[in-house]
């Protein structure tokens, strides 16, 4: 179902819902997942991040703690946009530490706007296509609603993204629902350190190495349920193990151009 109320003027105070069909590894192909996102827009700033990130950063705001961080760094893809100010910020937790950081992504969005339309949801859509982060893209956009925004990184055109896809088909974003931003209010967090994108593949190098190692430096312990009512302390070796082929198999990321192969 998609549902827009009076678009006139309300696309600058929306939350736009997006569900993303993603392929996690770009050998198995036939290996799709799906991913629910909102797009919160006010007043020219915008945040893009999962449903479970938007409800967790609201009780950070309210009550000074969320619901914890996915331990995939390709899970998450949290975007921070200051249109009216051209800042675009890409937002990192790190997997084991929990440290923020930010990377500022100074790409730009050249895009070629085709004369192919199509109906998407009851909008009059048109075809636009661009390159980013090694991967071509195109993107239906609808005048109708008259707010440069997308999902992710993406902005630039004149009306909002309904729908846009890499050639590969590896990552769909298409909108599902557009309504007004509760209360006015963006959830915004600290976004921490900024960092390169050399830095951040270094991170997740690191983790990839020792994912405990922050914990074995800080004297803590790690420990899962012993299934008795009480906990006992992890299997360091076999949780190292199941952590490398978990990322292993996630490991297409949105931006190929910094793909990390892990060594």
């Amino acid at each position: 179902m998609f549902f827009c109320y009076s678009v006139n003027g309300a696309a600058q105070n929306s939350s736009i819902s997006y569900e993303l069909i993603y392929k996690p590894n770009p050998v198995q192909k036939d290996k799709i997942k799906k991913q629910q996102y909102k797009l919160d827009i006010l007043h020219g700033k915008s945040i893009f991040r999962t449903e479970t990130r938007r409800e967790s950063d609201s009780l950070i705001k309210k009550i000074g703690f969320g619901t914890g961080y996915n331990t995939n760094p390709n899970y998450e893809m949290y975007f921070v946009k200051e249109l009216n100010n051209n800042v675009f910020k890409k937002h990192f937790v790190s997997p084991m530490s929990r440290d923020k950081f930010f990377i500022k992504i100074d790409d730009q969005l050249k895009w070629k706007i085709l004369p192919e339309t199509m109906v998407i949801a009851n909008f009059n859509c048109q075809k636009a296509e661009v390159e980013y982060g090694g991967r071509n893209w195109s993107a239906w956009f609808t005048k109708e609603i008259p707010v440069s925004e997308g999902p992710y990184c993406f902005h630039g055109l004149p009306g909002l993204i309904l729908q846009i896809q890499d050639d590969q088909e590896d990552y769909v974003f298409k909108a599902t629902e557009i309504k007004k931003l509760a209360n006015n209010f963006l959830y915004e967090i600290d976004l921490g350190k900024q960092i390169t994108w050399i830095q951040f593949n270094k991170i997740l190098q690191d983790y990839f190495d020792s994912p405990y190692n922050f914990a074995k430096a800080k004297g803590m312990k790690v420990v899962k349920d012993n299934g008795s009512g009480g906990t006992m302390e992890i299997d360091y070796r076999a949780r190292t193990k199941e952590t490398q082929e978990m990322l292993l198999e996630n490991n297409n990321p949105i931006e190929l151009n910094h793909k990390l192969e892990y060594k």
